[in-house]
C-alpha cells in the first residue's frame, strides 16, 4: 500500500486527535456502575523463624520464605477484583494477631501494601511455632468479622515445638464453618533455620541441641501406642505439605501448595469464599489512558514497521 506524506500528515492528526479525546475522556468520564460478586479475604502470614529460610524465589531470586509470602500477597491484592476486601494478620507461637480488618482492595491497596511490607521477624512475641493452634484461632477471630472472611494462611507448616501426627490440638468449631486456604512454602530439602535476635538480626543458624525434637506428651507415653520419633532434624525445615493437607482437612480448608501465579490463589480464595454481589463505581480511566497512550506510541513507530509508504 503506497501512503503520500499529506496522507501520512493527516493521519498522524487523526490519531493525536482521538488520544486527545480518550485522554479528556480519562480524566472526565463519570464512574460508570457495574454488578460484581466480591469475597472478603483475611491474610496470615507466618512470621516464625523458619520464614527466614531462603528456598523461595521471586523474579528468578533466592529469597526467604517470608519475602514470597509477602510479595505473593501483594500481588494477590492487584488480581482481587475493586469491591472485594482483604486483611492482614501475622503468626507466631500459638495465636494469629489481626493487624488490619478487611478493607476494599482498590481504595486501600496503598494502605494494605504498607502494612504488609511492615513484617518483619522481630515482630515475633515467642520463639515456638504452633501452626495448628494458631489456625484455630484465626478461625474463632474471623468469627467475629461481619461479613466472615475466607482465611488465606500462608506458612510452611513447621510445628515447633514438634506437633506428633496423631496427637493434634482439638479443634472445637465445625469444619468448613469459616472457609479458608492454606498456602504452603518453602522446598522439600531440609534446610538449617536462621536464629534471629530479639531486633530481628539473624545470628547463626539453629543448632540440633538448640531446639526440642520430639512432642512433649507424646514423649512422655509409657505404652507403645504412640510412636516417638528417633531423628532429630527439627533444627532443620522444609514445606510440611502433609501436615498442612492433615490440618486443611481437619478445619475444612482449601489446600495450595507454592503457588506460581497469584491469579490462580484468588481462584482458589474465590472458590472456597461465600461471595456476595455488589455494585461498584467501576472508573475507565486505565483503560482509555491506555488507549490513548498506545496511539500516541504508534505515531512515533517507524511507518516502514507498518505500511510500505514511498521513498
Amino acid at each position: 500500500m503506497m501512503l503520500s506524506y499529506q496522507k501520512r500528515i493527516s493521519l498522524t492528526a487523526i490519531i493525536m486527535v482521538l488520544a486527545l479525546l480518550l485522554v479528556m475522556a480519562a480524566l472526565w468520564l463519570p464512574a460508570i456502575k457495574r454488578d460484581v460478586k466480591i469475597m472478603d479475604a483475611l491474610f496470615v502470614l507466618d512470621i516464625t523463624d523458619s520464614m527466614n529460610v531462603e528456598d523461595a524465589q521471586v523474579n528468578g531470586e533466592n529469597v526467604s520464605r517470608l519475602t514470597w509470602a509477602k510479595e505473593f500477597t501483594r500481588r494477590a491484592f492487584l488480581d482481587m477484583p475493586c469491591g472485594a476486601h482483604a486483611g492482614l494478620a501475622i503468626f507466631s507461637e500459638a495465636r494469629t494477631l489481626i493487624l488490619m480488618n478487611p478493607v476494599e482492595v482498590c481504595a486501600s491497596y496503598h494502605d494494605l501494601t504498607r502494612m504488609l511490607n511492615a513484617f518483619e521477624p522481630h515482630m515475633a512475641w515467642a520463639r515456638s511455632s504452633e501452626v495448628s493452634k494458631a489456625v484455630y484461632t484465626a478461625i474463632r477471630q474471623a468469627k467475629d468479622i461481619a461479613p466472615k472472611p475466607t482465611i488465606v494462611f500462608v506458612t510452611d507448616g513447621h510445628e515447633s515445638p514438634p506437633l506428633h501426627e496423631s496427637l493434634f490440638p482439638k479443634f472445637d468449631g465445625k469444619p468448613g464453618e469459616i472457609r479458608g486456604v492454606m498456602v504452603g512454602i518453602g522446598g522439600d530439602d531440609l534446610l538449617p533455620i536462621p536464629k534471629t535476635n530479639e531486633s530481628g538480626e539473624i545470628e547463626g543458624v539453629w543448632g540440633v541441641n538448640d531446639v526440642m525434637h520430639q512432642d512433649v506428651y507424646a514423649s512422655l507415653q509409657a505404652d507403645t501406642t504412640v510412636n516417638v520419633p528417633k531423628t532429630r532434624t527439627e533444627h532443620m525445615s522444609s514445606q510440611k505439605r502433609a501436615h498442612l493437607q492433615t490440618l486443611a482437612d481437619r478445619v475444612g480448608f482449601d489446600f495450595v501448595s507454592s503457588p506460581t501465579k497469584p491469579g490462580k490463589l484468588v481462584d482458589a480464595i474465590r472458590a472456597q469464599s461465600e461471595t456476595r454481589p455488589q455494585t461498584i463505581d467501576y472508573d475507565l480511566y486505565s483503560w482509555l489512558a491506555a488507549i490513548a497512550l498506545t496511539l500516541i506510541l504508534l505515531v512515533y513507530l517507524p511507518y516502514g514497521l507498518l505500511i510500505r509508504t514511498d521513498d
